[in-house]
């Protein structure tokens, strides 16, 4: 009884998607894209406006548009053995927990890494939290931060209308305990949380930004830069939230690579490993759009 290697792919893709889906709220999907080892943007350069021209011909300048990369990641999972009895027992639930063994986890890191491609720490365009005072949650870190309060939010929003980026579809990105922090600032009840892809939010916005919470946001060093996923942090690390007008921000996932060994003579069962493209990052080149909440 032979593995149906497209049956594995479609699943393990549906799966992966279903993770990431919550990206879609808040950044563009250029999946379609992703299918080398980087997918290009093209950003327009200026164009110069003049008001009533009365001299003719007109000079003549050339546009100087960029481009701004997102390099794809090549994520690949470590190849598991699949013997005659699970292929016989195939039934979806079955499915399901070898792939749970296989993924080892990857939708959720892809999700943090989309989030780490499109943070960037830059001066004057960042926010510090001021509220009460909580257990430092950043992995590594110890003592006490400062919480997440509305009048954050409100610095961050006035950052974007300093930046001009549109005023629809802005979204506040946090982590678990950043969100509860927040819901103690607003002095919120349940009733005023909702779900929204499977995850806690504030719908009703908070000066012009809905609120999603997911598990992990960013962790950054005390100097703000970045912590790599899975990076062993400090005392000193802090966790930040991210600020996001949607058309800024991007991030792209290939189709599923499987690959299937069958009926391996040293194993004495079906090996089956595959891999997947992914990539993100902020989409213009001076970095509007993104305010980190740190």
């Amino acid at each position: 009884m032979a593995i149906q290697r497209e049956l594995w792919a479609e699943m393990i893709a549906e799966e992966l998607r279903a993770k990431i889906d919550p990206l879609k709220l808040f950044a563009m999907d250029l999946s379609e894209y992703a299918i080398g080892k980087s997918i290009h943007i093209p950003v327009a350069g200026a164009t110069t406006i003049q008001k009533n021209v009365s001299s003719f011909p007109m000079n003549v300048a050339e546009r100087t548009d960029t481009v701004i990369d997102i390099t794809l990641n090549t994520y690949h999972w470590s190849p598991i053995r699949i013997t005659q009895a699970d292929k016989v027992q195939l039934a979806y639930d079955k499915m399901a927990s070898l792939y749970n063994s296989l993924n080892g986890g990857l939708g959720e890191r892809l999700l943090i890494e989309s989030l780490i491609g499109m943070y960037h720490y830059t001066s004057g365009a960042n926010v510090t939290t001021t509220g009460a005072s909580y257990p430092a949650h950043a992995t590594g870190a110890t003592g006490n931060r400062r919480g997440l309060t509305s009048m954050d939010i409100r610095k961050a929003a006035a950052l974007l209308d300093k930046q001009k980026v549109p005023i629809a579809d802005r979204w506040l990105v946090v982590d678990s305990i950043m969100f509860w922090q927040l819901v103690d600032d607003l002095a919120y009840n349940a009733d005023r949380v909702d779900i929204v892809a499977g995850l806690p939010s504030i719908t009703t916005p908070l000066y012009g930004f809905t609120i999603v919470s997911v598990p992990q946001v960013v962790y950054l060093k005390s100097d703000g830069t970045i912590r790599a996923y899975g990076a062993t942090g400090t005392t000193t690390d802090n966790a930040a939230a991210l600020a996001i007008q949607k058309s800024c921000v991007g991030f792209g996932m290939s189709d599923v690579e499987t690959f299937v060994d069958e009926g391996n003579p040293l194993y004495q069962g079906d090996i089956l490993s595959g891999w997947v493209l992914h990539g993100s990052n902020y989409l213009r080149t001076t970095k509007e759009g993104v305010i980190p909440i740190i």
